[in-house]
């Protein structure tokens, strides 16, 4: 039996989630690894490899986008990691960060951090719950492309709106950086389809939009 066959689900997000792996990686009383802490400013291109080395990135403050070429991937923020089970390269297109405002972030090289979660019986559980939560957001993205144009935006406000925004009564409000040509780019669709579209939703009373044009998502 493996020790992933021991733990419920439940216990494995709660157990070996990414603040849970933050600490261990950072606890230098067992197997020292290097870490950095680093700052970036808004639109700064962040490599996820450099030459032979790649790199494990834990966000400590703000937002940033993965992305290949022009093409965004998926958004992450405080209290996640990037690059501990996302690729780093496609056809030979580069995946990188790029932080949608300035952003703080812990930076550890992938070969010491995977030889230390190795290290402790069930430490291959990190990664596993980690490549969950990756290949969940990555599924989903996929299957959105089967619905219309107007479900995939509420249905990616939504997803911003829980995992970014500010949470005010029966709202999730929308921070700023996620621009109309940022959604537009992730969505894949003209800022013009997409003002349509935010016209509508607007209309049918599942957001809202304020005097300056930010967007807040009603809970559904």
């Amino acid at each position: 039996m493996s020790l992933k066959d021991l733990y419920s689900q439940d216990t494995i997000k709660r157990e070996f989630n990414s603040k849970q792996l933050y600490s261990l990686l950072t606890n230098d009383d067992f197997f020292e690894i290097k870490q950095q802490t680093l700052m970036f400013s808004k639109n700064d291109k962040i490599p996820l490899r450099d030459y032979s080395k790649r790199y494990v990135y834990y966000i400590l403050e703000g937002i940033t986008c993965i992305s290949i070429e022009e093409q965004i991937i998926d958004f992450r923020g405080i209290g996640e990691f990037v690059g501990l089970v996302d690729s780093t390269s496609v056809y030979g297109n580069e995946f990188y960060l790029k932080p949608l405002m300035d952003v703080t972030v812990q930076r550890f090289e992938k070969s010491e951090v995977m030889a230390k979660i190795m290290s402790i019986q069930d430490g291959y559980l990190y990664h596993y719950n980690c490549m969950l939560d990756c290949y969940d957001n990555y599924t989903n993205r996929i299957m959105l492309h089967e619905e219309t144009d107007e479900r995939r935006t509420l249905t990616t406000l939504i997803y911003i709106g829980e995992n970014f925004g500010v949470k005010n009564e029966n709202v999730h409000v929308i921070p700023r950086v996620f621009t109309r040509k940022l959604m537009a780019a992730y969505l894949g669709i003209s800022r013009t389809k997409l003002s349509d579209i935010l016209s509508r939703l607007r209309h049918t009373g599942v957001i809202s939009v304020d005097r300056r044009r930010q967007i807040s998502v009603y809970q559904q």
